[in-house]
């Protein structure tokens, strides 16, 4: 065994092996997906400097195997050893923790990526930090997370943890590099029949009774689909909704702010592609002064895709426009490449007979309104989108399958379309001017994530002051002028030129130059909020554990998923899925400890391996994943490490399904384990006119066989009894309501021929404000 030590001070590595204090407590920490640690205590000889901080420390067994390699984390504690001739001596207790401390120590900022392969959120990751010469080792075919947020109040090593723990991968990083890995890619073989397994250092139990009823509570969703009427009396600016809107957690309502304030553009958020050195910063901003012609080749892009879920808002402000100019600013990009064709939205830069012009791309061509800038005038170019779907990506939790490999629950794109709104706002002097209506209307099909790029040069002389994203809840509201033509009703603050805002409390507010007209009719959209639940239970193992009807064969367990985060409901069952895959095996609780020493000669081992266990005297055959190993070195000859290696399976202890035993107080828990998937919401019904004797709605989707529509004036009481809450049942999309008072309330689910029915996740739903007419 060797341990070298270079404090930096022009020496190199130096052999720290024969000031190892005997007897004293010489440890390596090795834990899954958490940083490594090594403890030692050493009593330097003459010429020997005391171990410093941050000093680079290895440790080799007799082989040459790396055990560990890190630094000195702090300055070591000084013990007094004992006095000799030259006066008092001291041994250091040092402290080094794995490589991964150079990151660790770094400031984070606020990472967000959707839809993206684990390596490449992990790329994302690391792009951000001052590698100091770490190499990283991903392979590209990790697998999908539906979504990863950087927690900026924990380290570098734990965010990679919980990213690492998602998928059910162990990371390392060891010597320099970076490597991440599925569980269970490396076994170990322990057979009593081979020699290989000691039982006097194997100890093994079962943690927890299996689960077979498992209720999963989650984040708080958006659950109905309402659109809600009122009608403006020219002088009214505050309209209170019936229900409270779901809104974004503040955490995630700014995913990206920039003001191209740094000395270069920063890596941390954006991409830069740059061949021909046209783009830089300068005191306008990020500056363009040119291209090669063709889009895609000269542009900056954001490392991390926007999910085009609920409403956003992106803003370049301060953009001004230079003599030659060919491109796209402001774009965001479907899969394929920043091209022309591939452009969902933006806004399309051209020059004719010297005279610059602003065009809306809609599906990579131009649409819309165009618009002649101002030379020497600023400009904000906006970009309003709202999806009626606010979670475009469900997550995607994995266990160990149920032979080899993992098995994955969810993880399916949610579809839904989208309405959009393309403005120019002057600027200029610090004055915002009315912002000026390119192209407003609908995308019948939007993909669930894309990427955005800020600018894409074709020939482009521009500069773009700033940039932001701002994520609100799905809301759109929409009103109608006495004989006029319906509008989009801008939601923001009066820089920005909006009409109105609305906030948590459900509170629609009107700026005083927006008030809405006398019998202007006033249409908002948005989603109301509810707890995210769900419960599945295994018939199978109810059954076997009844024996036949003798004893009750559920076992239940309640609880929340914390991470991957549950964001709705189907979220919540696919964990719920997950779960029962392990939590119904007798054997999926093991846990325990094993003993051994040296083993490390026949392949070291590290959490995340596998220990195939197999002992016919204690009837023992298990596949065990290790979670942590202790590894006690000693310094004779040979050198002897003791390893005490800890294992657990899935349901024995969280790995990559992170719960909790509590269940939140606002959850509505099921009477009953779900046995079907439900409908499809509504998320497509349009109300197509309001009349003082009806409203009339086209759900905009076909039935089921023998199914249909169903309207009762209360939430969650669908049921295929009458009731006095059901209005109507209707077998065709288009439904009449009959009118009966100025405030009603309606909500809509669709139904199957089934017994008893099945019904819509969510409902639709109409509330109305409007007087009645004779």
């Amino acid at each position: 065994m060797k341990l070298t030590i270079d404090n930096h001070d022009g020496k190199g590595a130096v052999d720290y092996t024969g000031a190892i204090v005997a007897g004293r407590e010489f440890r390596i920490q090795r834990r899954l997906n958490e940083p490594v640690t090594c403890a030692v205590t050493l009593l330097p000889s003459t010429g020997l400097p005391a171990p410093a901080r941050n000093g680079r420390l290895i440790v080799y067994d007799d082989s040459g195997l790396l055990l560990f390699t890190g630094y000195v984390a702090t300055e070591p504690a000084l013990e007094l050893a004992g006095r000799c001739t030259s006066g008092a001596v001291y041994a250091a207790a040092v402290t080094a923790i794995s490589d991964d401390i150079l990151l660790s120590r770094q400031y984070l900022p606020q990472v967000n990526t959707a839809a993206a392969a684990a390596g490449q959120a992990l790329q994302v990751l690391l792009a951000r930090m001052e590698l100091a010469g770490i190499v990283a080792t991903i392979p590209q075919s990790l697998p999908n997370t539906a979504g990863f947020q950087v927690d900026a109040a924990h380290t570098w090593a734990e965010n990679v943890g919980a990213l690492a723990n998602a998928i059910r991968n162990a990371w390392r990083l060891m010597d320099g590099t970076l490597t991440i890995a599925p569980v269970g890619s490396v076994t170990h073989t322990l057979s009593e029949s081979q020699g290989t397994l000691s039982l006097s250092g194997f100890q093994l139990s079962l943690l927890k009774a299996l689960a077979n009823d498992i209720t999963v509570c989650g984040e708080i969703e958006p659950c109905a689909h309402v659109t809600e009427y009122f009608q403006g009396d020219g002088t009214t600016l505050l309209f209170n909704l019936t229900e409270q809107p779901y809104a974004e957690p503040a955490s995630k309502q700014k995913p990206l702010v920039e003001t191209f304030q740094g000395p270069a553009i920063d890596p941390q958020f954006w991409m830069l592609d740059d061949p021909g050195a046209y783009i830089s910063l300068t005191s306008s901003g990020l500056t363009c002064a040119g291209g090669n012609s063709q889009l895609g080749v000269t542009m900056v892009s954001s490392l991390s895709d926007l999910e085009l879920g609920g409403s956003i808002v992106i803003e370049a402000a301060n953009v001004q426009f230079g003599a030659q100019t060919s491109g796209i600013l402001n774009g965001l990009y479907g899969g394929g490449g920043a091209t022309l064709t591939n452009c969902i939205l933006g806004f399309q830069i051209s020059q004719a007979g010297g005279v610059t012009g602003i065009a809306p791309l809609v599906n990579g061509a131009a649409a819309g309104t165009p618009f002649a800038p101002v030379a020497g005038h600023l400009y904000t170019l906006r970009l309003r989108f709202c999806a009626a779907e606010l979670q475009r990506l469900q997550q995607t939790y994995y266990v160990t399958g149920a032979g080899a490999g993992i098995a994955a629950f969810g993880g399916l794109d949610v579809n839904s379309a989208g309405s959009a709104v393309l403005e120019v706002q002057d600027v200029t002097g610090g004055i915002a001017g009315a912002p000026v209506t390119l192209w407003s209307g609908s995308l019948p099909v939007v993909p669930p994530t894309c990427s955005f790029a800020p600018l894409n040069a074709g020939y482009l002389q521009c500069s773009i002051g700033s940039v932001t994203v701002d994520r609100q809840g799905p809301q759109w509201i929409v009103s109608t002028p006495p004989n006029g033509t319906a509008a989009v009703r801008r939601i923001g603050t009066a820089a920005q030129g909006a009409d109105c805002t609305l906030d948590r409390l459900g509170r629609l507010k009107f700026y005083p130059a927006s008030t809405p007209q006398a019998g202007e009719v006033i249409a908002v959209s948005y989603r109301t909020r509810h707890r995210s639940v769900a419960r599945l239970a295994s018939a199978a193992s109810i059954a076997t554990e009844g024996q036949g009807g003798l004893l009750p064969g559920t076992a239940c367990w309640l609880g929340s998923v914390t991470n991957p985060p549950a964001r709705s409901s189907v979220d919540c069952e696919s964990a719920a899925s997950a779960m029962l895959a392990v939590a119904t095996s007798r054997a999926a609780a093991w846990t325990g400890k094993y003993t051994a020493w040296n083993p490390e000669q026949q392949g070291d081992i590290w959490p995340g391996d596998t220990l195939a266990v197999s002992s016919a005297s204690a009837g023992v055959t298990a596949s065990l994943t290790v979670r942590a190993v202790q590894i006690d070195l000693t310094t004779s000859v040979p050198a002897l490490a003791k390893y005490t290696i800890s294992f657990a399976n899935d349901w024995a202890e969280d790995l990559s399904i992170k719960t909790s035993s509590s269940v939140p107080a606002d959850a509505w828990l099921p009477q009953q384990p779900e046995t079907t998937t439900p409908l499809a919401n509504l998320n497509t019904l349009a109300v197509t006119s309001v009349t003082g004797s009806a409203i009339n709605i086209s759900a905009n989707v076909t039935p089921p066989t023998g199914g249909g529509f169903e309207v009762r004036r209360r939430d969650w009481a669908f049921t295929p009894g009458p009731g006095p809450d059901l209005v109507l049942r209707s077998p065709v999309p288009s439904i009449s309501i009959p009118r009966a008072a100025a405030t009603e309330q309606y909500y809509i689910r669709m139904y199957d021929a089934s017994t008893p029915p099945n019904y819509s996740r969510f409902s639709a739903a109409v509330f109305v404000n409007l007087p009645l007419t004779a």
